[in-house]
């Protein structure tokens, strides 16, 4: 069977191949990620005559350069989480092109929320806009991962349940990280960043979890 051409689900809805969506995914998560390290720019060379001026000019980058790195980061494991769901996929439906396509509308919307914080630290409005766009691609991912588990006719075969398990405490960890962000920002806005560390965590629990999968699977 020719995998490109249309199928049908259990329940009559048209069904496509998965991988028009991975090609997506990859093309805008890779310009997503590559727009946040323009951000990253020094001031007019013309302003800097020495070498202890070049030093103050880095130095007053290290806002910018904190958000590049924990957004980064942040892309990077939600673009893995995305081809680790695709494994689990025969074919997509149109509502999980749509669920994929909201979460890459919140993956686009990063390097500007990325600047955001990069340019203006200490206000809370430009750290509540980067901890609701965090959550917002946290909060899709659980939704995709919930209609993956109602929906095994779109899979090759059920996603273990301890690698469910996984998938959702990492997918939750970033909606409570952010929240907690947002909460920091209301009483110190330049400590609020600090509170994406807490997502390593998630992701070391996470991955304990997914070797346990694997384990249990063997």
């Amino acid at each position: 069977m020719n995998e490109h051409a249309p199928l049908h689900t259990a329940g009559g809805q048209p069904t496509l191949s998965k991988h028009r969506v991975e090609a997506l995914q990859d093309g805008v998560y890779a310009i997503a990620i590559t727009l946040l390290v323009l951000e990253l720019k020094l001031p007019d060379h013309h302003g800097l005559h020495s070498q202890a001026d070049l030093l103050r000019a880095l130095v007053d980058l290290m806002p910018r350069l904190g958000a590049w790195l924990i957004s980064f980061f942040v892309l990077a494991i939600f673009w893995a989480s995305g081809h680790r769901a695709m494994h689990w996929l025969k074919v997509v439906d149109s509502k999980l092109v749509w669920i994929n396509i909201v979460t890459l509308l919140f993956a686009s919307f990063m390097p500007f929320a990325s600047g955001l914080i990069g340019e203006f630290p200490q206000f809370f409005v430009s750290q509540a806009v980067y901890a609701a766009t965090m959550g917002a691609l946290g909060l899709c991912a659980l939704w995709q991962l919930r209609y993956l588990t109602a929906h095994p006719e779109l899979c090759h075969q059920p996603m273990p349940e301890l690698l469910r398990k996984a998938a959702q405490l990492r997918c939750t960890g970033v909606v409570a990280t952010a929240a907690l962000a947002a909460l920091i920002a209301c009483w110190q806005p330049v400590f609020a960043p600090t509170a994406f560390m807490l997502m390593w965590v998630f992701g070391a629990l996470s991955r304990r979890m997914m070797k346990q999968g694997h384990v249990a699977a063997a």
